[in-house]
């Protein structure tokens, strides 16, 4: 089935799983998966193969249409030969980082109520069945002899792909509901805009699979489209800039403070990047000094600007056009529409005028998980503020709201600090970003104390380790008597911020 009827007009097909089988009658023997860690590699064949095993596993555990399966994992080979089965039989990939606290995932696990939980260890979760990563290839090739010899994907489109979950305003993890659509036009958007092609790229995936850019950065078209793609399981530097020199790897997203540990390891280690023709760098502004880094290794940087919700796709500025739009964050997809709108809604259609960046288009996320879904030609606030220059480049100057970008991580201020509430030695806080030039922004947090005790930042960090995840932790602090209040009563954001000056 290559299509289907929807209101009388042909949709085509986008499963993920049918563009594997198809690349695989190509091209079976090209290099498809490769674990980075143990030089482990899937042709296309292989991988295609796997999947069909894996969905016939899925299937025979009862598994179907809208079912959730969430993969709970370091980042792995098996996360991409997951969701291609999970598209075959319509259920949906739940991408979750496995280093956020036991209680951040059980509220995920909650809102997602999933069939399966697939994870490092296995451990059962609520009663809900489990499968450890490791088992995946296992159960895939006993499944592969039983599935039917007609048996086919499921056409795609519309049916939703992915729950991708995010920190919202509130405090409250959300999740963007990607149908497969979304992702597609997302991937459009990507190969028109990099002018790659998934037959001769090579792509690395460093950014966690649990975040849109590494799950849909690049990574899931090269894959599903028969290319070649290098799985990291985690991030170290030297190893990372070793991988790209060892599999002339030519298209990878990463975040700036990423980027910066990346030249410096290859810099100290003498280590080739020059295959690097596509550095996607995105998640966070990307300042001069980092271009002017990039450039004087002999690469050209893209810089990119996306959210969950729009499957990764927002806007991007070529190496070309960086040097007449210094520090801007460039110019919409094909596939995506951009203005600003002043505080009434009305749009800004001047230049040098400041607004809330609204995009629509058909890679936007129609609703998150659970809510009503909105209108396709509705626009999407995005909450971060812009700016039009003369050549209506966009630039980027800040968020309507606290949430801070920190290396990329999207943390809630308001989750922050109700961690640090429950500690013994702290009476109130409030927690903000303060800029960095390595990660964009930092977590810091004023604090009043409950006692004569004051804790290092040190071993706050240590009472907040089953509490917050990693990137959540606060980096400054300053103890205080008072928090700064506006006339209305409300904690004074830009004094607190300067109480770290």
């Amino acid at each position: 089935m290559t299509g289907q009827e929807t209101s009388g007009v042909r949709t085509p097909n986008l499963s993920p799983a049918h563009a594997l089988l198809a690349a695989a009658r190509q091209r079976p023997d090209r290099p498809s998966l490769i674990d980075a860690s143990s030089g482990r590699t899937l042709s296309v064949e292989e991988s295609a193969r796997l999947t069909r095993g894996l969905a016939w596993y899925f299937h025979s555990l009862g598994i179907g249409a809208e079912d959730r399966i969430v993969v709970c994992a370091p980042n792995s080979i098996w996360h991409f030969i997951v969701h291609a089965a999970a598209s075959w039989i319509h259920a949906v990939t739940v991408p979750v980082s496995p280093l956020l606290p036991y209680s951040q995932r059980q509220e995920i696990y909650e809102l997602a109520s999933p069939a399966l939980i697939i994870s490092a260890d296995g451990h059962s979760v609520n009663g809900v069945s489990t499968l450890p990563i490791s088992l995946i290839e296992e159960r895939a090739s006993q499944a592969i002899n039983q599935s039917p010899a007609e048996w086919e994907p499921l056409t795609c489109y519309e049916q939703t792909a992915a729950l991708v979950f995010t920190s919202g305003t509130s405090g409250k993890m959300r999740a963007a509901q990607l149908s497969h659509a979304n992702l597609w036009w997302a991937s459009q958007c990507f190969r028109d805009g990099f002018e790659y092609s998934p037959g001769s790229a090579i792509c690395g995936v460093v950014a966690p699979l649990s975040h849109i850019g590494g799950f849909n950065g690049t990574s899931m078209d090269i894959f599903t489209h028969g290319g070649t793609v290098v799985v990291f399981p985690s991030f170290q530097p030297l190893s990372v800039v070793q991988g790209i020199e060892k599999w002339r790897i030519s298209i990878m997203f990463v975040v700036p403070a990423m980027c910066h540990m990346l030249l410096n390891a290859a810099y100290e280690n003498n280590v080739d990047l020059s295959s690097w023709t596509h550095p996607l760098v995105g998640g966070d502004a990307m300042g001069e000094s980092l271009y002017s880094k990039m450039r004087e290794a002999g690469l050209c940087p893209i810089h990119v600007w996306g959210m969950t919700e729009l499957g990764g796709a927002g806007t991007f500025l070529s190496p070309e056009a960086w040097q007449r739009h210094p520090g801007a964050i460039g110019y919409p997809f094909p596939y995506i529409e951009l203005r600003l709108v002043d505080p009434q809604g009305n749009p800004i259609d001047e230049a040098g005028h400041s607004g809330s960046i609204e995009v629509r288009g058909p890679g936007v996320a129609p609703c998150y998980w659970g809510d009503e879904p909105r209108y396709t030609d509705e626009w999407f606030s995005t909450l971060d503020v812009g700016v039009f220059d003369s050549d209506m480049c966009l630039h980027i100057l800040g968020r309507t709201s606290r949430v801070i970008n920190t290396g990329g991580e999207i943390v809630s201020p308001i989750r922050v600090e109700e961690a640090l509430r429950t500690l013994e030695s702290v009476a109130d806080c409030c927690v903000l970003g303060l800029k960095d030039e390595i990660w964009g922004q930092i977590v810091a947090a004023a604090l009043i104390p409950a006692s004569d005790q004051r804790p290092s930042l040190r071993e706050l960090r240590e009472e907040l380790n089953e509490a917050l995840a990693p990137w959540q932790h606060p980096r400054s602090i300053v103890w205080v008597d008072a928090l700064p209040q506006t006339t209305t009563g409300k904690v004074d954001i830009s004094k607190v911020s300067r109480l770290f000056e």
